[in-house]
């Protein structure tokens, strides 16, 4: 009950949904950078969306796996194969032992997420199974996958023969991913930028630059000045909190950012909106657009809605 990594690829690690309450302890939440999409590959594969997956980046590592099991990959395509067909993201899969699945081509996404019906058993800290990578804890062994590296599955499957079987179900994502706009909450300091500034915010494209990971996103634009410059004292930070450093290109933070900072905070990104954020790569260009915290409450539950109509549909389209 198990799958093998046959090759390291640039980064892949053990996540789930994270640990929240341990940031006074200057521990983070880490978990997904993508959360829907690790929700939605869970329940087509009838799991618990809090369940951990493999998230993936490009250039990905290639997987054996070693007993039957039904899988899915969920939001970025990789141009994944198993035995030779092209298996697309939110379809399930049901693969035999012995199947090897690889990833040819960067299509679209920053981040995909392999989910195994069950999950994995590997031990969790502190409640989480997700790797915090600068605590090197959680996860496999607290860090990315290595060639070699055998994870278990918590539930055996039963065998399906020697064919891969492509399931008729499946979810379509696109429309919520093609967007690029990326809505936030005005945050205490946003006031305190110039006029000019202020409308520059919201009105302009940001590009995602090449310093971008886990941590934040670090974006480029015109930069963005403040009415009076002043000193201030470290605070709590979340994630989707947008700062100003300096330099006047403001930073996104990310899964794995810092639970402290001082430097201003203009914003906050939306819950709902993390995933598409998270999503876009370095290069690529996102628009903020102001809103409201009645309307970012909305946009969330009617997002949490649409997550369980799927997760009722896939439990009956895989019980038939």
């Amino acid at each position: 009950m198990s799958i093998l990594v046959l090759n390291k690829g640039w980064l892949a690690t053990v996540q789930d949904l994270g640990r929240p309450g341990y940031a006074q302890y200057g521990i983070n939440r880490s978990g997904a950078m993508d959360p829907l999409a690790l929700q939605v590959g869970n329940y087509l594969v009838d799991n618990e969306g809090s369940e951990a997956a493999l998230e993936i980046c490009f250039p990905a590592p290639g997987f054996l796996f070693l007993e039957p099991t039904l899988m899915v990959l969920a939001a970025a395509d990789f141009g994944a194969k198993i035995s030779g067909k092209a298996i697309r993201p939110y379809r399930p899969v049901w693969v035999a032992a012995g199947t090897e699945l690889h990833f040819q081509h960067k299509h679209w996404g920053q981040y995909a997420y392999l989910c195994v019906q069950g999950g994995f058993d590997l031990k969790p800290w502190l409640n989480s199974q997700s790797t915090n990578l600068k605590a090197t804890q959680g996860g496999w062994q607290g860090r990315g996958l290595q060639k070699g590296a055998i994870l278990p599955f918590k539930k055996a499957a039963q065998p399906i023969g020697k064919e891969t079987k492509i399931a008729s179900y499946y979810a379509d994502l696109a429309p919520f991913y093609n967007s690029k706009i990326i809505r936030f909450i005005p945050g205490q300091h946003f006031e305190a930028l110039t006029q000019q500034s202020q409308a520059q915010m919201s009105t302009q494209n940001w590009q995602i630059t090449p310093a971008s990971d886990r941590m934040g996103y670090r974006l480029a634009g015109e930069k963005l000045g403040l009415v009076q410059e002043e000193s201030l004292l470290s605070a709590g930070l979340s994630r989707g909190s947008i700062q100003l450093p300096p330099n006047g290109q403001p930073i996104v933070l990310m899964a794995d950012h810092q639970t402290t900072g001082g430097y201003p905070i203009l914003g906050q990104v939306i819950q709902a909106d993390w995933p598409k954020l998270a999503q876009k790569g370095p290069g690529q260009n996102v628009q903020f657009q102001p809103t409201t915290l009645a309307d970012a409450a909305h946009a969330l539950q009617r997002q949490l809605k649409g997550m369980n109509r799927l997760k009722m549909a896939s439990k009956f389209s895989y019980q038939r």
